[in-house]
Parts: structure tokens; sequence; C-alpha cells
């Protein structure tokens, strides 16, 4: 009985282990750059667009997804201490989308040292996906240039309710803003 019940703690470790890898392979991946000559805490006021001359993916690049991805960016930018500015922003954060095919390829390697007996060899099969990516370029207002990029790509589950579609666009977009730096205040109050 003692030899079962030590069986059955690795085997369940591993089970558990296994789940929660897959679990973590299906998130969205999320990665950025930046120009380092820039202070990036300089900055308190932005202003939100789509970004300008980019084919959009008819789904994603919705007018839906568009505003929803224009409110998220809105609501983390303010969430961080920056101020929105329509007229005169310091910085411009103009987003994306886009969806890419893409096909992975698996290969199960039957080979064993009986393979002359019970016959054996390469199992290989293909899964076609769609990838898609979320960007956010910051762009400085008085010379146009990007400072930053942030993106965030993977596969992505359609949510079935309004609310998890809102939910799920707002955490993508605080996690692809989470290594961009908050707002610094003012230490001097203007009167």
């Amino acid at each position: 009985m003692k030899s079962i019940v030590k069986l059955i703690k690795p085997v369940s470790l591993a089970v558990v282990a296994g789940v929660l890898i897959m679990a973590c392979s299906q998130a969205l991946q999320v990665s950025y750059d930046y120009d380092s000559s820039v202070n990036l805490k300089q900055f308190k006021t932005f202003k939100v667009e789509a970004e300008h001359n980019i084919d959009q993916d008819p789904l994603l690049g919705s007018e839906l997804n568009r505003r929803r991805l224009g409110d998220a960016v809105v609501e983390v930018m303010q969430a961080k201490g920056y101020k929105m500015d329509t007229q005169n922003p310091e910085i411009i954060v103009r987003f994306m989308t886009d969806v890419k095919d893409r096909q992975q390829v698996r290969s199960n390697n039957m080979y064993s040292p009986y393979m002359w007996w019970y016959g054996g060899g390469n199992n290989v099969s293909t899964y076609n996906y769609q990838e898609s990516r979320f960007i956010l370029n910051i762009y400085q207002k008085n010379s146009d240039k990007m400072i930053w990029q942030g993106w965030a790509s993977g596969r992505v589950k359609a949510p079935t309710k309004k609310d998890d579609r809102e939910t799920m666009v707002k955490n993508t977009m605080a996690d692809i803003l989470r290594t961009f730096p908050e707002a610094t205040q003012d230490t001097y109050s203007r009167k």
C-alpha cells in the first residue's frame, strides 16, 4: 500500500505540472522596445489614436474593437498618472492589431530498438492556427518620432460575453504597458 502511495505522488505532481505548462502556453507573449536616448519619465500628457496607414484585420481591427482598444489604453494610461490632452499632448499612443496565419508541426518519433519487429517510424502532424498581435506605438509629439513600442502576440480565444471582451482587451493593454513608466508628479504646485 505504501508503495502505491509513493507512486501516486510523483504521478499526480507530473499531471499538475503538465496542466500548468499547458495553461501558461496559451497566454499572450508580451515584449517591448524603447529609445534609450529619451527620458520616458518626463511626459505627463497623452492622446490615443489608431495607427495611420496600416491595414487592420477586418475582425480584430473592427470599429468595435478599435473603440475597446482606445478606451482600454486611456484607462491604463490614466491609472499610470497620465492626463488626457487631445489638443496639445506630449506623447501620442497609437495602436494597431493584426492576425497572421501560423502552422505548428509536431513530430512523434516512435523508433525503438525493436523497430524491425514491431514497425515504427515518425508520425508528423500539422496544426494551423491564427496568431493575433496587439501593438502600441508611442510617439513624442514635438518630433513625431517613435520612443516606445510594446506588443502582445499569441493565440486569442474569443470571449463569449461582451464584458469578457472588454476585460480581455483592458488586461492585454495593461500587460503591454506594464513596463512603460508612470507619470511623475510636479514637485511644485502652480497657483
